[in-house]
């Protein structure tokens, strides 16, 4: 939907940097196709708990006191319109906007959600400056992608990749499903397809993919931005007693 937040990149290889200082991953491995490539996974990796800089954690706590507290109702209402965790919302909507209802980007997506007019309008958001009407518009765009994510694939990474889907678009998160089947990993893990998403700013990728040329370590940083965020919500006393289940949903 939006840009990743507080981030300044400079050019094709800024991006492709950071998709890459995301994933732990040297520069140089952007050359080109991995000299040799993975196996296709065939199991789950265990869950690892996604870091946050220590800046960023620190503001996000003191703003789980001071502006979560305003906005929890209609992320949990939010959630029960859509069976999604009122925490990933919650975590979503900080990473677009810091939780702040006024808040404009410079390519015109608004609110809370960081919702473009038209996408805005598409969801039933008559006023997207109103924190609750924004944030179910955000949730349902949210569930939308989801949708279109292949039934098959399972959460947690269904949602994940939704999510990079609301930053990204879906047809550049299908580019990079196949673009991972290809390079022989699993199109099925976000683990996986997070790997070469920074590849669609090359050439030697994009200029083979069907929507062709992607910001695509964007996506990358702005899912583990959200996934540390949400990591937060789940630890923290001040966003109360866990509800979640496995598959990140209220149900």
């Amino acid at each position: 939907m939006t840009r990743a937040k507080g981030l300044k990149i400079e050019g094709r290889r800024g991006f492709l940097a950071l998709g890459f200082a995301v994933l732990g991953l040297p520069l140089a491995a952007t050359a080109g196709a991995p000299t040799k490539p993975a196996s296709k996974s065939t199991a789950k990796p265990a869950p690892q708990r996604a870091r946050l800089p220590r800046r960023l954690a620190a503001d996000f706590h003191s703003h789980i006191d001071t502006r979560l507290p305003h906005l929890r109702a209609p992320f949990e209402a939010a959630a029960r319109d859509t069976g999604l965790s009122w925490r990933v919302l919650a975590a979503l909507g900080y990473q677009e906007s810091r939780w702040r209802p006024a808040a404009v980007s410079p390519r015109g997506a608004q609110g809370v959600m960081m919702l473009m007019p038209r996408t805005a309008k598409k969801m039933g958001v008559n006023n997207v400056f109103a924190a609750d009407e924004n944030i179910l518009g955000g949730a349902r765009y949210l569930a939308y992608m989801k949708e279109r994510i292949p039934k098959r694939i399972r959460d947690p990474d269904r949602t994940w990749m939704a999510m990079a889907a609301y930053n990204i678009g879906i047809g550049h998160l299908e580019d990079a499903r196949i673009l991972a089947q290809q390079q022989k990993l699993n199109p099925d893990l976000w683990s996986d397809v997070k790997k070469v998403l920074p590849l669609l700013a090359l050439p030697e990728y994009y200029e083979s993919a069907k929507l062709g040329y992607a910001r695509g370590g964007m996506p990358v940083a702005f899912v583990g931005r959200v996934r540390g965020y949400y990591d937060i919500l789940l630890r923290t006393e001040a966003a109360g007693p866990p509800r979640l289940t496995a598959g990140l949903s209220v149900r």
